[in-house]
């Protein structure tokens, strides 16, 4: 006889973590990004506690024994983004270059348009949703985009969160809505693996994806 039930999916995931290691030591937004990772790979629970433990490992190395004795309320979450993102690239190593060749064109036009932006402006930069809307739209010379409504450039920036090309948070310095047109994303936490892989795939096998990138780095 076989049970069979299905893989644990985002909801499943976050609620065990959550009920694991409480809501107070990891970010908020570092735990979405783990179950979503693992949700769309294995929904495995415990590749989920596994990474999330590393990331845990990896803050505490970073602190000293003094300041773990002394942290007071406000010190936490001890568990931000990069942390997170250190242990996901560690124990989820990502064919980026194969993700971004199985992209829609229109996704691989924002990705090279929000990296480029990310590049040129710094790690600190954030970039609305109508910012990235308004280069698309140049750079392709309005032949693909212009058309496109803000809530479709919406969704192919979510395409390329669910994909793990882009975060939108640096050390929780800002928080991206979906449902808010004007919430910017900062994409500078693994800004460079994303960057090297498009070098590797679309930057070397095509010029239009190479032209992008070139117009936004001249235009700012």
């Amino acid at each position: 006889h076989e049970l069979v039930f299905p893989t644990y999916n985002e909801e499943d995931l976050l609620a065990i973590l959550e009920q694991r290691i409480g809501k107070k030591i990891v970010d908020t937004k570092a735990l979405q990004l783990i179950v979503k990772r693992v949700a769309a790979s294995t929904g495995d629970a415990r590749k989920a506690l596994e990474i999330t433990s590393n990331a845990v490992d990896k803050a505490l190395d970073a602190c000293t024994e003094k300041w773990l004795e002394e942290v007071e309320a406000d010190s936490y979450p001890l568990v931000k983004m990069p942390q997170m993102m250190r242990a996901i690239r560690e124990g989820m190593p990502t064919r980026h270059e194969e993700i971004i060749r199985g992209l829609p064109q229109a996704a691989k036009v924002i990705l090279c348009i929000a990296v480029s932006l990310g590049k040129v402006w710094g790690p600190t930069a954030a970039v609305s949703i109508a910012t990235l809307k308004k280069y698309a739209c140049q750079a392709t010379q309005h032949a693909m985009l212009d058309e496109a409504s803000l809530g479709q450039i919406t969704n192919l920036v979510e395409m390329l969160m669910d994909s793990g090309l882009l975060t939108t948070d640096h050390d929780g310095c800002f928080n991206f809505n979906a449902n808010d047109h004007s919430s910017r994303l900062c994409i500078a936490v693994q800004l460079d693996d994303v960057e090297i892989a498009l070098e590797k795939s679309l930057l070397e096998e095509s010029s239009f994806y190479r032209s992008l990138v070139d117009y936004v780095k001249r235009e700012c």
